[in-house]
C-alpha cells in the first residue's frame, strides 16, 4: 500500500497509549480522540494510495447556531487527484464555508515542516480548549509526548507560509477567489482559527 509520498509523522509526537491505528486495504489511519461532556477533539493522520492528510476536529457545544452544533475542521492536505497543491484547509460547517491556503512551492522536507507546524498549532488549540472548558485532564499529555515541545521553529515556518500565501493571493475561498483583508479580519475573530492566522507575532 505504501507509496513514495506517504508520510508518517504523528507517531513521533503522539502519546502512543491513546493513539489508535486502523489499517484498511488502501488506507492507514492513526487517531487520537478525546471526549468529555460537550468537548470533543480528534487528531487524525491518514495515508492512502491517493493522499496524505492531517486533521484536527473540534466539536463543542459552545458553537451553537440556529440550534445546530458548530463543527470546525482544520487540516493540512495533499490529494494528487483533487487539489494537487499541498494546502491547509479550514471547514466551517455551519457557515458552509471552506478556506484553502496554497502552501506551494514545497519540497518533501518543507512539507514535513508544515505538518509538524500543524501539530504544534494543534497543541496550542488543545491548551486553549482545556482552559476554556476548565478541564482537569492534562490534554496535551493525552494527545502528545514530550517531542511536541520541540516544534516552535516548524510552527513559525508554517505561519510564514500562510502569511506568504495571503500576500500572493493564494488564500482562497471555496470558489477559488482570494480572501480580502476584511474577510481575513473576520476569520481572525474566530479564536480557534486565530493560531493559524496570527503570523505577526
Amino acid at each position: 500500500m505504501t507509496r513514495p509520498s506517504n508520510i508518517y509523522l504523528l507517531s513521533e509526537f503522539a502519546n502512543q497509549a491513546n493513539c489508535k491505528v486502523k489499517r484498511y486495504r488502501t488506507e492507514h489511519e492513526s487517531v487520537i480522540e478525546y471526549k468529555k461532556d460537550s468537548v470533543s477533539i480528534k487528531i487524525t493522520e491518514t495515508n492512502s494510495l491517493v493522499e496524505d492528510k492531517y486533521s484536527m476536529n473540534l466539536h463543542s457545544a459552545q458553537y451553537v447556531l440556529e440550534g445546530k452544533t458548530e463543527s470546525k475542521t482544520a487540516m493540512i492536505h495533499h490529494h494528487p487527484k483533487g487539489h494537487q497543491y499541498k494546502h491547509l484547509q479550514f471547514k466551517l460547517k455551519a457557515e458552509h464555508k471552506v478556506i484553502r491556503i496554497d502552501l506551494e512551492p514545497l519540497d518533501i522536507d518543507d512539507y514535513k515542516k508544515c505538518i509538524k507546524g500543524f501539530l504544534a498549532i494543534s497543541k496550542q488549540i488543545i491548551e486553549s480548549e482545556k482552559k476554556e472548558y476548565k478541564l482537569q485532564d492534562d490534554l496535551v499529555s493525552y494527545f502528545f509526548n514530550n517531542n511536541i515541545k520541540k516544534l516552535e521553529g516548524e510552527k513559525n515556518y508554517l505561519l510564514g507560509k500562510i502569511k506568504l500565501a495571503f500576500e500572493k493571493d493564494r488564500f482562497l475561498d471555496d470558489n477559488s477567489h482570494s480572501i480580502s483583508e476584511q474577510e481575513l479580519t473576520s476569520l481572525k475573530s474566530e479564536k480557534h482559527l486565530l493560531p493559524f492566522l496570527n503570523w505577526e507575532k
